[in-house]
């Protein structure tokens, strides 16, 4: 399926952490000449079949990101609204935030900045054909079970097992729905995929051949804006 025989899709990118493992906020600090935040938000903006764009930002912080994105002249309207006290919550106001007529919906986490409009558009062609998507990587270290003294216990068999990216992508109106019962349990989720699973939804994995690592300790910053700097060098 071709780019511009997509329904009407959307982004929430999500920029509510608290930054506790990074020590301090993450998603405003410079790489590769500009905040973090703003990496994926003008990668969102530069994928085609992406009309909205709304941004989760920490509660009170909304016109500081606003104006981090303004700066950058982005030529597609981005949304800027407050986040809340945990990872569903806070997709839950983004989506609220979308217009009605949006049809899919590409959840992003703000702290992977290099991800790619090839990479959202891939995802966002795959969810249009079966439901939904999400970008992932086949695991290729070997795993070991620790113990609680953090011991190596056992080897786990790697076959079959990926690791988890974003975008995520899903139907609005049924992943809004969701997470709405989601909230009302009581149920915390790490990612949406999670979510989808525990209701027998079927995601495929779009596997992803670039580098999309998600900035969470200090040192990841030096990593990401060398692959950053790489990636213009070569555009």
């Amino acid at each position: 399926m071709s780019s511009h025989a997509l329904p009407a899709c959307a982004a929430v990118i999500v920029a509510g952490g608290s930054g506790n493992r990074f020590g301090g906020d993450k998603l405003t600090v410079p790489v590769a000449g500009k905040p973090v935040v703003v990496w994926s938000v003008l990668a969102f903006a530069r994928t085609a079949p992406i009309s909205s764009i709304v941004l989760v930002v920490p509660a009170g912080r909304e016109e500081e990101f606003r104006t981090i994105v303004q700066a950058e002249g982005i030529c597609k309207p981005v949304s800027v609204v407050s986040g809340g006290a945990h990872r569903t919550e806070s997709v839950i106001r983004g989506l609220r935030d979308l217009p009605a007529s949006m049809e899919i919906v590409a959840i992003h986490d703000a702290a992977r900045p290099l991800i790619s409009p090839v990479l959202i558009t891939r995802c966002l062609e795959v969810a249009a054909s079966t439901g939904s998507s999400a970008a992932a990587i086949r695991v290729s270290d070997t795993l070991h079970l620790a113990d609680q003294q953090g011991c190596a216990m056992k080897t786990v068999d790697r076959t079959g097992l990926w690791a988890m990216q974003t975008p995520q992508v899903f139907p609005m109106a049924p992943l809004a729905n969701l997470l709405e019962m989601t909230m009302k349990r009581g149920i915390r989720p790490t990612d949406e995929v999670t979510v989808a699973l525990s209701e027998g939804w079927k995601v495929p994995f779009v596997e992803n051949p670039e580098p999309n690592p998600k900035v969470t300790w200090p040192g990841d910053l030096a990593l990401v804006e060398a692959l950053l700097l790489a990636r213009l060098a070569g555009a």
